[in-house]
């Protein structure tokens, strides 16, 4: 078989293994594969601290869980007054839709109660995702170097440690391009809210930046809900101002994400942009993540299969030349 065609077939498998692996096999570990992230994470920055895996991993879950309580007591906070002044309006609203509507009345609480039953398998399937994603994190700092010896003797453990590596260090670009987009989005929003009067401006702008940085939410996951509420309470001249604002992070992420997140996956932005929509075509909402992903892994095994094959191919051509 001609040697070209022999690398083309090699890399058309691997392209067809990653797809596999990322449509049928990471769904069902997905937790564990995230949680072994973490701690790969989390041990390199043990070392760097110096500090022992299983304590230092024990503290950061904690560290988490604290900050997710404080984030929440946070947003509380702030929506309290507004949405202390705005409750009795919209009693006042949906007692007057109910007497205009009251047959409408009647079928929405039956058909709430339906698309309530039919969501609360998944959300408790979440819940024990994110449960066995905690767990997992702790046993894995915990055995941390006895598993790292089993997965060297897997087949293909080298050329795959190889491409990790790579695929970390892409990783780490990713992580310094989302701060940057997430510093920008802050300073806008600090100055929109400080702008439009907003009583903590800093701790709002904190927040909507957190928010936007996290996967598949965005800043609509905070203006849409205050615009909502802004639009109920008909002023509108805050509405619009506010609605403005949204659109200049929306735009801004939009600019930034495929310029900044492609440089640091190593990725042009139009292949990055591809790779998302691509993504969400073949694996739904979690394409945004396994689409770009899965282009690196491929563009990673490729790279690692050109260097084997041409640290194979000079002792070849010799033996050819020995046997003339």
């Amino acid at each position: 078989m001609d040697h070209r065609i022999k690398l083309y077939i090699e890399k058309t498998g691997i392209l067809l293994a990653v797809y596999l692996l990322l449509k049928y096999l990471l769904p069902l570990v997905f937790p564990f594969f995230l949680a072994w992230l973490t701690v790969s994470l989390l041990a390199s920055a043990s070392r760097h601290f110096h500090r022992k895996l299983l304590p230092f991993t024990a503290s950061v879950v904690a560290m988490f869980f604290f900050f997710t309580a404080a984030t929440l007591k946070l947003t509380g906070w702030l929506l309290l007054e507004p949405c202390k002044d705005l409750i009795p309006e919209l009693q006042t609203q949906l007692q007057t839709w109910i007497n205009e509507y009251a047959d409408l009345a009647d079928w929405i609480p039956s058909s709430l109660s339906l698309h309530l039953s039919t969501a609360v398998p998944p959300v408790l399937s979440c819940a024990f995702g994110i449960f066995l994603y905690f767990m997992a994190v702790i046993l894995f700092a915990h055995d941390w170097p006895d598993f790292q010896r089993l997965l060297t003797h897997l087949p293909f453990a080298r050329p795959l440690e190889h491409a990790g590596k790579r695929i970390a260090q892409s990783l780490k670009g990713w992580a310094h391009a989302q701060i940057r987009i997430m510093f920008v989005i802050v300073l806008e929003c600090t100055v929109g809210y400080w702008l439009l009067h907003i009583p903590g401006a800093g701790l709002w702008a904190v927040l909507t930046g957190m928010v936007d940085a996290l996967p598949v939410f965005g800043t609509g996951t905070i203006f849409v809900p205050w615009l909502i509420l802004v639009f109920c309470q008909k002023d509108y001249t805050f509405f619009v101002w506010l609605l403005l604002l949204y659109g200049i992070t929306w735009l801004t992420r939009e600019l930034l994400e495929p310029k900044l997140l492609g440089d640091g996956l190593g990725l042009l932005p139009v292949c990055f942009l591809i790779s998302v929509i691509v993504g969400l075509k073949l694996f739904g909402a979690a394409g945004l993540f396994t689409g770009p992903f899965g282009i690196l892994f491929v563009k990673e095994l490729w790279t690692e299969l050109e260097m084997w094959d041409s640290l194979q191919t000079p002792s070849a051509s010799r033996c050819g030349d020995e046997k003339r």
